[in-house]
């Protein structure tokens, strides 16, 4: 893992723009902090969002920022940890939440019913 890298990635100062070129890196460590970057724009976290890495998708379906989209295609992901934190996730909208909280995996339904939104 390139350590510059990992931190202009993860570094809440980090322009949009740089954060997308960052998320077409090789390296899953480094589009992992692009994910879960804040300023990650729609676009990018939309690509991140159709990554073959799950980890990738995880702190995608965790972000806030997510567009509402991507995090409805994530609620069908095979992972469940992906379906465990995109319920989790505070702007997930409620028809999806319901979705997860009748997940057949008992740790995302858990994981819906503990947002106390249910």
């Amino acid at each position: 893992m390139d350590k510059l890298k990992w931190e202009k990635a993860s570094d809440p100062h980090t322009t949009p723009e740089i954060l997308d070129g960052l998320s077409n890196d090789s390296d899953w460590v480094i589009r992992v902090a692009v994910a879960g970057n804040n300023h990650t724009n729609e676009e990018t976290l939309r690509q991140l969002g159709k990554d073959t890495e799950w980890s990738v998708k995880n702190k995608v379906a965790s972000n806030p920022h997510t567009p509402p989209d991507t995090l409805i295609a994530l609620s069908n992901d095979p992972d469940w940890l992906v379906r465990s934190n995109l319920a989790r996730n505070p702007s997930l909208d409620m028809d999806t939440l319901m979705k997860l909280f009748e997940d057949p995996r008992f740790t995302v339904r858990k994981s819906a019913t503990e947002t106390g939104r249910i």
